[in-house]
Formats: structure tokens, sequence, C-alpha cells
């Protein structure tokens, strides 16, 4: 760890903001924490500078420069506000478990980002007043049930137009629960069903507590709701997929659950989130995404793969040639599988495809940015399917097919495996978004199948 020192004069300044504890596990002296520190342009603290790659402080997708950092724990002794010295030998020095409490910086919606990320994505006052005037136009949208109601039998084409657009942070909660209790069946959601629930600590479903809680906390890594000091989110986020176990006990857990429950939670109270994910596992029938045999899995293979056929006919089969060749099988032997609906023949779209139909793109270990989750949300409920899912691949695919077609063997694998993760944020990400929606998706083909 590197960096200029600076003579910083008068009191440390005080931690107002919200902080996160990143836990590190260094076996010896020798292991290479890889993060470079400095000082804040007015000197008062001090900063993460760079994360170094391959490093142990790369493998925390929450440690990111920009972040302050506020207090070390190292070989058993709490040192708050160290200098930079003094932080460059502790961290340095550390042997066994080193804790560094951090409080990011954060863009408008809570998620972690770095100095450069938050650079990217300014906010101008015109931008400001263009929202504050959307947002108060959504308000009387949504301003109770029966508004919503009204509108969307009003003027239901524009309503889905500006859903598409993307709903406003301060009113997406409300406008989920509205769209979930449009998609749920008539009394669906029970008073105190949830509470009931959550205390139900007995039963077939808690064989699956311990996968939860494995699955929690490396679930939305990068807001602060699940990484701040406390991790009131994690808890909240465990008692809502434990909840859904007891309420749906043949179904139980499965991992990938969390990162659609996560986002809800980003946006709406416990309970709220719950009946809403029981609506889009339910009603919305994404439920066989996470059953035994994961038939709906395989049915979105299927029709992936038709889509991409369809949209993008030579990067379908540049795709196919070159995944089966690295995989070691035969375009002859793919084509018998296809034909007599072998299981073998998921075997391309499911090397990079799995992670978006299970975990809405935002899971894995090449999510896509975290701005993704709340709009691919928009469409689930607005669609009640996941059509968004094939659209924004076969868009994020278009945007990178001049590339991929050059790619060969294992350099296009892990090419379409990282795919999600160049999706962007900002404009970037509304005009792939754009371009997603100009893709037209059969409904019939993306609900699932009845068995």
């Amino acid at each position: 760890m590197t960096s200029e020192v600076r003579v910083v004069a008068g009191a440390p300044p005080s931690v107002r903001g919200e902080v996160c504890v990143i836990k590190m596990h260094k076996r010896d002296a020798e292991v290479k924490v890889g993060i470079e520190l400095g000082y804040s342009q007015d000197g008062r603290w001090l900063v993460v500078a760079k994360i170094v790659p391959g490093t142990l402080g790369a493998t925390h997708g929450e440690l990111k420069p920009g972040g302050k950092l506020v207090e070390i724990t190292a070989n058993g002794e709490q040192h708050k506000q160290p200098s930079l010295q003094e932080a460059i030998v502790l961290i340095g020095g550390a042997v066994g478990d080193l804790v560094l409490t951090i409080m990011p910086l954060l863009d408008r919606y809570g998620f972690i980002v770095s100095t450069s990320e938050f650079i990217a994505n300014p906010i101008t006052r015109e931008m400001v007043r263009q929202e504050n005037s959307q947002l108060r136009k959504w308000q009387k949208r949504a301003a109770t049930p029966q508004a919503w109601q009204s509108y969307a039998e009003r003027k239901p084409g524009k309503l889905r137009a500006r859903i598409r657009l993307g709903v406003p942070e301060a009113v997406r909660g409300f406008v989920w629960k509205l769209m979930a209790a449009g998609r749920a069946p008539v009394d669906f959601r029970s008073e105190g069903k949830y509470a009931a629930l959550v205390a139900k600590e007995t039963g077939p479903h808690t064989e699956y507590f311990a996968q939860i809680e494995k699955d929690v906390p490396r679930t939305m890594t990068e807001h602060i709701f699940f990484r701040t000091v406390g991790k009131t989110g994690q808890e909240s986020l465990s008692r809502v997929l434990r909840a859904y176990a007891a309420f749906h006990p043949e179904l139980g857990y499965t991992q990938g659950m969390s990162s659609y429950a996560a986002v809800l939670l980003l946006y709406m109270t416990e309970e709220d989130a719950f009946w809403t994910f029981a609506t889009i596992m339910q009603p919305c029938g994404l439920v066989g995404l996470f059953v035994d045999g994961f038939p709906y899995v395989h049915q979105c293979y299927d029709t992936w793969q038709a889509l991409l056929a369809k949209h993008l006919p030579r990067l379908n089969t540049h795709i196919t040639r070159e995944v089966l060749g690295f995989l070691c099988m035969s375009e002859a032997e793919f084509k018998q599988a296809v034909k007599s609906k072998d299981p073998q023949r998921s075997i391309v779209p499911s090397m990079y495809t799995t992670y978006w139909f299970q975990s809405m793109l935002v899971g894995g270990d090449n999510p896509a940015p975290q701005a993704v989750s709340p709009r691919v949300m928009d469409s689930i409920l607005l669609d009640g399917h996941l059509g968004v899912v094939f659209q924004f691949g076969l868009a994020l695919l278009k945007a990178n097919e001049r590339e991929l077609m050059k790619l060969k063997g294992d350099s296009l694998a892990e090419a379409l495996r990282v795919l999600p993760t160049r999706a962007g944020s900002g404009q970037q990400l509304d005009a792939l978004l754009e371009k997603a929606f100009e893709y037209a998706v059969n409904a019939k083909q993306i609900l699932p199948q009845q068995r």
C-alpha cells in the first residue's frame, strides 16, 4: 500500500454516514490484502485509492475505491480512524482475522460504487427537475389502489410505456405492490399470515434454513442495505425466505430465490416484499425455476435458443459451433439431442444463461450492475412473466455482436459468461433497455407450460 502522506491538522472527522464491516482472514503476514490507501482531497479522511486485482481485497465486491476507512481491527486490537502510516502497518502486519470498517461511496440508489463509477453518472439539476415532474404524475396515478385501477383502465398503453421507462424510485415499492395485487388471486394475501409464518420454527420447511443462511450474505453484496452495520437487510431477507419456505413447504428454498426477494426488500416493507415475492413465484409462474428438475429453466433454454436463432441467426450459429467445440461435443450430436429432445440439447444455453433466469441476471459470479434489477422487476410484474430477461439478453448480445463474432472457443465461452457485467448504468442502461423492448417475444412461449 503506497500513497502520499499528508499532515492532517485538527481532530479526526466524525463518522456520520452508513458503514459496512468487511471481514477477511490472513493466514500469515505475507498474504497481500491489496488495498492502496490515500487521503481525501480535503485531507480529512483516509480513503481506499485502489484495489489490486487477484488479492484478498479484490474478493470483497463491496470494497471499492472511494470508500472511507474509519476503523481497523487487527491482531485482536481495535484502531479508530488511523493515520495512513498506521493503517499500512496494521493491515500489512495483521495475522488472522482482519476487520475493516468502511464508509462506502454510494450512488443515489444505495449501491456501493467506486469513485470512477460515481463520477461517470453525475446528477444534474435538469435531471432532478425532470424526475420531480415525473414523480408528481406518478404520485397521482398511484395515490390509491382505486386511482391506479382507474388510470390502468383508461390508459393501459400509456401506463405500460411509462413503466417500461422505469418507475421512479420514490413510488416504486407502492407501484410494485399494486401490480402484484392485480396479478394475485382474490384473498391471496391474508392479514397476520406473514407474522405467523416467520414465527413458525418447526416443520419440514426448517431443513432449508441452513442453506438460506449461507446464501443471504452472498446476495446483493454491493447494496448498503445488505452490508450496513447490524445487517438488518440480511436479517429481513432471511425472514422473508424462511417465511416463504413455510408458506410453500413443497418447494422450500432453492439457491437463486434470494436475488428476487432481495430487490423487493430495497423498496418495500418485509411483509409487502413477502407477498410480492409469493406473487411472482406462483401467479407469475416463476416457481418452475426452482422446483425439482427445474422444468421451467429447461423451457427457458429452449425458448432462448429459438429467439436467438430468430433475431440473431449469424451469432447463434457462431456461438453454437464454437461453444460445442469448447465443450467437446460434435454438431451432429447436438442436432440429434435437439431432435430427440434429449436434455443434452441445453448444453449450450445452460453454460451462460442459467443465472439469467434463476437470479434475474444479478446473481452468480458475473452479475449485471445492480441498477438492472429494479428495471427487470418493473417488467416482470408488468408482464407477469420473464419475457424481459430474454429481451435484455438479446439486446446485450446485439450490442456486443461484432466483438463476439471474432472470438473462438474458450474465449467466446468466457465472454458470454461475463456479458451481463457489461450492461452499464445510467443512460447506457436506458439505451440498452430501449433496444431490448424492441424485440417482440411470444408470451405463450415465455409463460411456463402446464405439466
